[in-house]
């Protein structure tokens, strides 16, 4: 009954035991009763061909045979890769397969890919060029001012003139206000003559007869062009009164047009007074009232000029 079959399963068991865990020349069992490997510590292709060995036809080799065998087979794949590496075909077969970092990326072609070993390339990380300059230069050079080549001479020495700027009691800020077309860039040319010398070109007078106006105030190319005011423009000249005493004058020569009453709003805040031109034909206009206004609510005096 019971015991006989205790027996049975003991003797099978010491069976599988003995086939399993087969002596070695050392004495050193590979297996214990569980069928686990307990031998010495192998590689991972050791494992896989122990594996084979154990289940194989290699139980009845020796442990230095086999060491042997895996050492000859390891030599075996280290000349096969160094063969590979010096002709190169083991780089181009891991193409695409390596792991390679963000900065070490190459998105496009070097230089010398592009130009050839020949060519000597520069690469520039900074603009060479600034920025106020185009990349595409014009052809034609603008001009927006017109520039004297040399100061005209006044009348009264620079060291006259600098010590009256020295001395603030002897200073006047005067505007020249009016409507469009009175006048006003007309009588600034006549106190600019009567304080500089320009010779008989400056004195208004062109080739042949005909007089032409000088017109100074009217620096811009564009002013010159559509005869009108269109920035105010000061200008220090030395003028005496009725007594012969010298004042420095800063008169600014303001437009007239509706469109720039801005630069007589701004004029008249640096002036102590105006000098308000009437044309004697068309009388008082639109911004001939908008500068008496302005002047009356900033309490300025006002000489009239007809």
């Amino acid at each position: 009954g019971a015991p006989v079959s205790g027996e049975k399963r003991a003797r099978e068991r010491e069976r599988s035991v003995c086939r399993r865990g087969r002596k070695m020349d050392g004495d050193e069992e590979l297996y214990d009763e569980f069928g686990n490997y307990i031998g010495p510590d192998l590689s991972e292709d050791d494992e896989s061909e122990s594996e084979s060995v154990g289940r194989g036809g290699r139980e009845a080799a020796s442990p230095s045979q086999v060491e042997d065998e895996l050492m000859t087979e390891a030599e075996a794949r280290a000349d096969q890769r160094l063969a590979y590496l010096e002709n190169g075909e083991e780089e181009e077969e891991a193409v695409g397969q390596q792991v390679v970092l963000h900065e070490d990326k190459k998105y496009y072609p070097s230089a010398e890919e592009v130009y050839g070993r020949g060519v000597e390339t520069l690469v520039e990380e900074e603009d060479a060029q600034p920025l106020e300059e185009a990349l595409v230069k014009s052809v034609t050079t603008k001009s927006w001012q017109l520039q004297e080549k040399f100061t005209p001479e006044t009348t009264v020495s620079l060291d006259f003139l600098a010590g009256l700027m020295s001395n603030p009691e002897l200073v006047r800020n005067v505007s020249l206000v009016g409507h469009l077309h009175h006048g006003k860039t007309s009588l600034m040319d006549m106190f600019v003559e009567q304080t500089h010398s320009f010779g008989e070109k400056g004195k208004g007078k062109a080739k042949g007869s005909d007089l032409k106006p000088l017109k100074y105030t009217d620096y811009r190319r564009d002013e010159q062009k559509r005869g009108i005011s269109i920035k105010a423009s000061p200008m220090s000249l030395v003028l005496q009164d009725l007594k012969g005493k010298s004042f420095l004058f800063n008169m600014m020569d303001v437009p007239g047009h509706v469109n720039f009453s801005d630069e007589m709003t701004a004029s008249l805040r640096m002036s102590d007074g105006i000098l308000l031109v009437v044309d004697a034909a068309e009388g008082v206009m639109l911004s001939t009232e908008l500068a008496i206004k302005a002047a009356v609510a900033d309490n300025l005096a006002i000489a009239l000029v007809i």
